[in-house]
C-alpha cells in the first residue's frame, strides 16, 4: 500500500487491532531482507508511525521531520489514518504528533 501526496510517496504498513489503526511510513526500497539483518545490526526504521485509538478517536505518533516537513504533509498522513479506520463518522479526533530529528543512535548486536 502507498501513500501519496503531492510530489511524494512512500510505502505503508497497516496493522489493526479492534478499533485501534497503526500505520507505518517507510521506503521498501531501503528494508532489508531478512538474510541481511542476520549480518548486518543496522535496521531502517522507516519514516515514522501515526496510532488512531479508534474507541478514543485519540491520533498519536512520531514522524521523522526532515520527510514530513509540512503541516499540510502531515495533515495529509493523519487524514490517510483516518480513512483506513474501521469507526465510522465525522468523529472530533485530537492528536499529539512529535516531530522527530535523528541524532544518534544506540547498537548493540551481542558480539561487542
Amino acid at each position: 500500500m502507498k501513500f501519496e501526496y503531492e510530489n511524494f510517496s512512500c510505502d505503508v504498513d497497516v496493522f489493526y487491532k479492534e478499533n485501534d489503526v497503526l500505520v507505518r511510513f517507510y521506503d521498501s526500497a531501503k528494508e532489508q531482507s531478512e538474510d541481511e539483518i542476520i549480518d548486518l545490526v543496522i535496521v531502517e526504521p522507516g519514516y515514522g508511525y501515526l496510532l488512531l485509538k479508534g474507541d478514543s478517536a485519540l491520533l498519536s505518533g512520531f514522524l521523522d521531520e526532515i520527510i514530513f516537513s509540512s503541516d499540510a504533509l502531515i495533515e495529509a498522513a493523519i487524514e490517510f489514518l483516518e480513512s483506513l479506520s474501521k469507526v465510522s463518522g465525522d468523529v472530533y479526533t485530537p492528536y499529539h504528533i512529535d516531530l522527530i530529528k535523528r541524532t544518534t543512535y544506540l547498537e548493540y548486536n551481542g558480539e561487542y
